[in-house]
């Protein structure tokens, strides 16, 4: 999963794998903070509770209501890897995604309580921002 919240002061994101591992940025105008470490289990079935809701499995684009105006100052983008391909929702505003209280109100709400996480490592932000993108898929090629 891969979680962004852009904010006009702010932008956090996390990408969480299968087994429990994360790495966090946290970005301001003054500097960027890099986070990794591991999730505890019961933090993981939590996340994957939320993942498989209903509510979220079936949920698309064409779903989401989008406000007249093009302006915004809150975007969140949520990336589930389904099997077989990414489920990627954009919300432009913190009113088109507080109507899904079974599933993305509450991701937002954990992605707040992962800003305040201890037991986790900070790093350097030349040696590790990627703005939790997930590593590219590698693809072998035939050598003579």
């Amino acid at each position: 999963m891969r979680l962004v919240h852009a904010r006009n002061y702010e932008n956090v994101c996390v990408l969480v794998r299968d087994d429990g591992q994360y790495h966090l940025e946290r970005e301001t105008a003054q500097k960027t903070d890099v986070f990794e470490g591991t999730l505890a289990p019961a933090d993981m079935q939590r996340i994957q509770h939320l993942l498989s809701a209903e509510e979220l499995f079936e949920l698309t684009e064409d779903k989401i209501l989008r406000p007249p105006s093009a302006e915004h100052d809150v975007q969140l983008i949520l990336s589930v890897h389904r099997p077989g391909h990414w489920q990627n929702l954009t919300f432009p505003q913190p009113s088109s995604w507080e109507l899904f209280h079974e599933s993305v109100l509450p991701l937002v709400q954990w992605l707040e309580e992962m800003r305040k996480v201890k037991n986790r490592v900070k790093l350097r932000e030349e040696e590790a921002r990627n703005n939790c993108l997930p590593p590219p898929k590698l693809e072998l090629k035939t050598r003579r």
